[in-house]
């Protein structure tokens, strides 16, 4: 069952890291890989992962190398890797690392062992979160200091402590720094934690503040490490020996940061008897933190940290800085000048998290550069989603090709991806420009037929509308609309119906037509043409277009000669009827 859960982590994301500090008690025991399987299935603030950290006590190079193979054996090959020194003493200390969540940087031993100082070289290793630079760096320490509890041994103890302070101290202010390890602090007015815990660049602090006697405390009983065996020269339960302690770095919940309610003791569940063993804890809490695990299975990591630890796993969960994630489009559709258009983009917080607490909030601020206009700023959790936001296009000042430029900027600590910069391409197009001329702006024409006859069959004349194109060169195409007609619109045709879309530099030819009429007269058609920009952003109604027709009729020939004809009669008969006036005369 636990081996089977530890396959479905292979392709869990690196974001928010999961630290233990593990007194083993040399190679791995029966038992062993029991509490190693466990630690990666423990769910604390919703958050269940395989350690991607674990400095390791009382080791030497084959006992290390014995564990490295165990840990690769659940988790996979090459899952983990391990650091390589290995410091003067009489146990000495590693730390392992999974791959895939951090890269190593350095690592350096700190001190010089002595029979009557300092008894181990400590280990220092610098990591750095994948998937950021060098911002996001931080150190961990790893040392087993001097046990027992008489005045010598409290010096030797100090005596390792100052050396590490010193060490630390030398890194500067406001590093990212974890002490861990099995300090063997009876108290804490021992004089190590006070050296470790005393003002300087690298001061330390407990993350959940659980100072004073522990020693045989029932009252500090769920943070008691040592010891899980219980029996004769064992002593049970009964000390906080086990630590990460962390600098105001890591506490100040922005950046790499640790995650509070997290930092807890291995299968202390607080319900063991004081100077007993683990196993006297309730299985049945431990279960609650081990998802798939029945009440007996999660006994059974109990009884494997009694045979396989000499103290518990000191476990802590850590956020790690907010990354950044930008996603804008790269172009828009064409828009017509003067237009009202916003690009959207989306910020989110990309760090690829189990639970949104595993890290860092994005902080975070965007402005125009060119080509664009706006502001603003926003916040985005991990696993939110994004936050879209909207800059607005300019698109003034004729067409063109235009290149719209923002920028996006976080403000949190130690951010990946903290800065970017997107580009988004754009045309502007003028506004249509609807003419019967291929040449000028002409917003009327009239169309005149002349003198027709009443035997006049249809007649048609030829006429075209033209989208002229702008000076720019950027001209959106031509919608016509509707036509609107006035007049003797029946005795007249037109072949013109709405378009869309009508290029710049072209033209739609039509006919109108008389059809003919029942009588002469003057006779006339007006139609008014409703145009507009094609349907992008920005478009607009035009001015109209006037066509006029005209045609005046006028009766058969036949019918005019006839007439003319019986008018010369009658002048002629009554030119002949009027008397002479010389006749008159006589």
């Amino acid at each position: 069952m636990c081996s089977l859960f530890l396959l479905t982590q292979s392709g869990e994301a690196w974001a928010q890291l999961r630290i233990v500090s593990f007194n083993t008690l040399g190679n791995p025991r029966t038992g062993t890989a029991e509490v190693y399987t466990a630690l990666g299935v423990e769910s604390v603030n919703g958050i269940a992962r395989a350690p991607d950290i674990i400095t390791l006590q009382e080791q030497s190079s084959g006992v290390t190398a014995n564990h490295l193979a165990l840990l690769n054996s659940l988790y996979g090959a090459n899952t983990y890797a391990a650091t390589t020194l290995f410091g003067a003493g009489d146990t000495t200390h590693a730390i392992f690392y999974r791959t895939a969540s951090v890269q190593l940087i350095g690592q350096e031993l700190i001190g010089t062992s002595s029979t009557s100082g300092q008894p181990r070289q400590g280990l220092r290793a610098e990591f750095r979160p994948v998937g950021y630079d060098s911002s996001a760096d931080f150190y961990v320490y790893n040392s087993h200091f001097k046990s027992s509890d008489s005045s010598a041994d409290s010096n030797r103890r100090n005596a390792e402590a100052i050396t590490m302070r010193e060490n630390a101290d030398a890194l500067g202010a406001g590093q990212h720094i974890l002490y861990t390890g099995d300090f063997n602090f009876y108290r804490s007015s021992d004089p190590a934690f006070q050296t470790l815990t005393s003002a300087g660049n690298a001061q330390a602090f407990d993350p959940i503040n659980r100072v004073g006697s522990w020693h045989d405390n029932a009252s500090f009983l769920d943070t008691h490490t040592q010891n899980p065996r219980a029996g004769t020269n064992q002593g049970g339960v009964d000390d906080r020996f086990d630590w990460q302690l962390a600098t105001a770095a890591f506490l100040d919940k922005e950046g790499l940061s640790y995650i509070g309610g997290s930092y807890h003791a291995f299968g202390n569940t607080g319900t063991h008897q004081l100077n007993g063993s683990i196993t006297s804890g309730s299985a049945a809490a431990l279960a609650e933190r081990l998802p798939g695990y029945t009440e007996s299975q999660a006994a059974g990591v109990l009884s494997a940290l009694a045979s396989a630890s000499d103290h518990l796993p000191v476990v802590a969960d850590y956020q790690l800085p907010a990354r950044m994630g930008v996603t804008a489009p790269l172009s828009l559709g064409p828009v017509i000048s003067g237009a009202s258009v916003n690009v959207t983009f989306t910020v989110a917080n990309t760090a690829g998290v189990v639970a949104a607490n595993g890290a860092d909030e994005l902080d975070y601020s965007y402005y125009a550069v060119s080509g664009l206009s706006g502001a603003g700023s926003g916040m985005d959790m991990a696993l939110g989603g994004g936050n879209n936001h909207s800059l607005t296009l300019l698109t003034g000042g004729g067409g063109g090709e235009r290149t719209g430029v923002f920028e996006v900027e976080s403000s949190s600590q130690s951010v990946a991806e903290g800065f970017a910069m997107r580009t988004v391409e754009y045309t502007v197009l003028d506004h249509a420009q609807a003419s019967f001329s291929e040449f000028t702006t002409q917003t009327s024409k009239v169309a005149d037929f002349g003198l027709l006859t009443l035997a006049s069959g249809p007649i048609t004349l030829d006429a075209e509308v033209y989208n002229l194109i702008a000076p720019s060169g950027f001209t959106t195409g031509l919608d016509l609309d509707e036509i609107l007609v006035s007049g003797d619109s029946t005795l007249f045709s037109l072949s013109l119906m709405a378009f869309e879309g009508l290029d710049a530099g072209q033209a739609v030819g039509f006919e109108v037509a008389f059809l003919g009429a029942v009588a002469p007269g003057s006779y006339s058609a007006v139609y008014q043409f409703l145009v507009s920009d094609e349907d992008l952003p920005g478009a607009a109604i035009l001015h109209p277009l006037t066509f006029t027709v005209l045609a005046t009729v006028i009766p058969e020939p036949q019918v005019v000669l006839l007439a003319l004809g019986g008018l010369v009669f009658l002048m002629l008969q009554a030119r002949h009827r009027r008397p002479h006036s010389s006749l008159m005369g006589r």
